[in-house]
């Protein structure tokens, strides 16, 4: 099947479930629905997500910042979809449990109904729905034992809240948007622009992962520090594609700005091949482990996937390349991130725009680079 046609039959499935769940929601009728909860009673949390991909679970994370900042009482427990969310997630401030359900497999029936006794073993204060369009979170929602249930008051909600919160005017960010959800509800300032991925890493994974970085780079005879490394990822899936020959004369123009730059490709599989043929590359199964390897560079440039939402929690200066997506849903949101559009850019326009960030991260360090570096109107530099 066709990049094309698959990014297709998405948005009809998606259309169908809007339309679907508009339908339910007229008959179900206005449901009445407090807005604003009272965080000192909450002392259990179920935030339902049932979504598989990284970026996804990686957007929950502003959540699960604010709620242990605002709510530091509340043990918070998360139900998903994401295969690794025990090791993206689990160790964070708050967090008790994760239960996981399936996304794909034979035993489907069996191993969603094995999560949800799971997770109707506890009655909770409060369940939260934190995106307006998931169907499968209503699921869930509707499923869980609770005592208040949070969401949007989107023209599709047809879950039973208990506490609803009124859409913004203007679409936000997918990471800003579960946040948000939690301000409003709790009377306190949602400050939007202040969103930013979290991902605490320990001192021990953030030297792991530099020698991590160190390895690689020997492979290929490369003795260098990993602050001459320059890490990207090249695998995107459907039309978020960035085409190999788009990546080949990147890296040819980059490196002839720039020759003692050393490029490290993060591979999505140990067999994956390499885009650039002879480069230094590593393949860690680890979303954590990856993300302080990815910490130890210079700088990460990627398309629109779930490496470059690891990379947003770090202090490493990121490049996105997109084509598809928005990148004011789904873009960087560290300021001095750069997005860059493939449509638009050429490779050596894009190597120039990456060199600019380049050399300012030698003036000031990763955070230097960050401090120095003016947002482009909306995130995007063309």
């Amino acid at each position: 099947m066709s990049a094309r046609l698959s990014h297709a039959l998405r948005e009809l499935r998606g259309n169908a479930r809007y339309r679907l769940g508009k339908a339910v929601a007229r008959l179900a009728g206005p449901r009445a629905a407090a807005t604003r909860l009272p965080a000192s009673e909450v002392s259990s949390v179920l935030i339902c997500r049932i979504n598989a991909r990284m970026g996804n679970a990686v957007f929950l994370t502003p959540l699960l910042e604010r709620l242990h900042e605002l709510m530091p009482q509340a043990s918070i427990d998360i139900a998903t979809a994401y295969p690794k969310a025990e090791d993206l997630l689990g160790g964070l401030p708050g967090i008790r449990r994760i239960i996981r359900f399936p996304y794909k497999g034979l035993q489907l029936p069996y191993r969603y109904l094995a999560a949800v006794r799971q997770l109707r073993r506890e009655r909770y204060d409060l369940v939260i729905d934190p995106v307006a369009n998931s169907t499968s979170a209503r699921i869930v929602l509707m499923l869980a034992r609770s005592r208040w249930r949070l969401g949007y008051a989107a023209a599709d909600q047809w879950a039973p809240l208990t506490h609803a919160v009124p859409l913004a005017r203007e679409p936000l960010h997918q990471a800003a948007q579960p946040a948000v959800l939690l301000s409003r509800a709790l009377g306190v300032d949602d400050d939007i622009g202040a969103v930013r991925l979290w991902l605490p890493l320990s001192h021990q994974e953030v030297e792991a992962g530099s020698a991590a970085i160190v390895r690689a780079m020997a492979t290929r005879g490369a003795a260098a520090a990993p602050s001459q490394a320059f890490a990207f990822f090249a695998h995107a899936t459907g039309l978020k594609t960035v085409d190999r020959a788009y990546w080949r004369a990147f890296w040819a123009a980059f490196l002839e700005l720039e020759p003692q730059a050393v490029p490290v490709e993060i591979l999505p599989m140990p067999t994956s091949a390499s885009t650039i043929e002879g480069c230094a590359s590593l393949h860690i199964p680890s979303p954590r482990a990856l993300t302080a390897a990815m910490a130890a560079t210079r700088l990460f440039i990627s398309a629109d996937t779930g490496p470059l939402h690891l990379a947003g929690t770090t202090a490493v200066p990121t490049v996105a390349l997109f084509q598809a997506s928005n990148p004011a849903l789904f873009g960087p949101l560290k300021p001095g991130d750069l997005v860059l559009d493939t449509r638009r850019c050429s490779p050596r326009e894009a190597a120039q725009a990456c060199q600019r960030l380049w050399r300012r991260c030698a003036e000031g360090g990763p955070q230097g680079a960050l401090q120095r570096v003016p947002s482009a109107p909306n995130g995007v530099a063309v």
